[in-house]
């Protein structure tokens, strides 16, 4: 507070003048009317301030909001549960460098090397190395030595079931299991296009072209430019020439009876009996 010598003049005269103001009286009636309203406990309540309205108006849209996040979160909980189980590296054999999106990896070191072997990855396997990949009741598959092609992508459990992948060279064994059932695997090499949708196979990708054995079930295959797609049933093959010669349709490979059915034992436990 200032001190009164500190004071302007105009501030002086205005102090003085508010001094000298008569306190007002208060109203007889008034007085008497609240005296009776407080004895009787009828004295009205303070009227809500306006602002008192605003949680009213905004429960409409706090309740939609609260709708929306509640639907998020659902969303969120089914696409997790969506997910097939993650791929795990079931065997890695032989030694050597692989290499994962460009990234060199020792075969020692086998937890960074199955870090990195997640769907869509491209993988090249050298000479004498072999690694198998399982996703748990889903689907397993082999990477041959010499081998360069992507870790497919896993389908859903129940929606988005459709995975794909990519052999550019070398070969592929895959099998798989229960939890498959109604999805769709495609694998595509620098020719062909093949639609897997529950069978044990083995793809080979050649300079000459692609060859498709399958071992048990039914595999669709088609040139990748377009055309018909040809169902290859149990114990059979179909090569794909890359000079775009006729398809080749006979027999499996022997050399493939042996491999393809000592992978698919293995792994029928993990997989699942079909």
């Amino acid at each position: 507070m200032n001190r009164p010598d500190a004071l302007t003049p105009d501030q002086s005269r205005a102090r003085e003048a508010v001094r000298g103001m008569s306190r007002p009286a208060a109203d007889p009636a008034f007085r008497a009317r609240l005296r009776g309203q407080f004895v009787s406990g009828t004295i009205a309540p303070a009227a809500r301030p306006v602002v008192g309205l605003v949680p009213f108006i905004a429960r409409p849209a706090v309740r939609w909001g609260g709708a929306v996040l509640a639907a998020a979160a659902a969303f969120v909980v089914v696409s997790l549960l969506n997910q097939a189980p993650d791929w795990r590296m079931r065997t890695v054999s032989g030694d050597g460098i692989v290499v994962v999106d460009g990234v060199p990896v020792p075969i020692a070191h086998a937890a960074d090397l199955e870090r990195r072997l997640r769907a869509g990855a491209r993988v090249q396997v050298p000479a004498g190395v072999r690694i198998e990949l399982m996703s748990e009741g889903q689907l397993a598959i082999q990477f041959s030595p010499n081998t360069e092609a992507s870790v497919p992508g896993l389908p859903g459990r129940w929606f988005g079931r459709a995975g794909t992948a990519e052999l550019r060279s070398g070969e592929l064994r895959v099998t798989t299991g229960r939890g498959f059932h109604g999805a769709r695997l495609a694998i595509e090499t620098p020719e062909a296009r093949v639609e897997v949708t529950g069978t044990t196979f083995a793809l080979i990708c050649e300079p000459a072209g692609t060859c498709l054995c399958v071992m048990n079930g039914r595999v669709k295959i088609g040139a990748r430019a377009g055309g018909a797609m040809h169902d290859v049933i149990e114990g059979r093959r179909r090569y794909v020439f890359a000079d775009g010669r006729p398809d080749e349709s006979a027999d499996m490979r022997h050399t493939e009876h042996e491999p393809l059915g000592e992978f698919r034992d293995r792994m029928r436990g993990s997989l699942g009996a079909r």
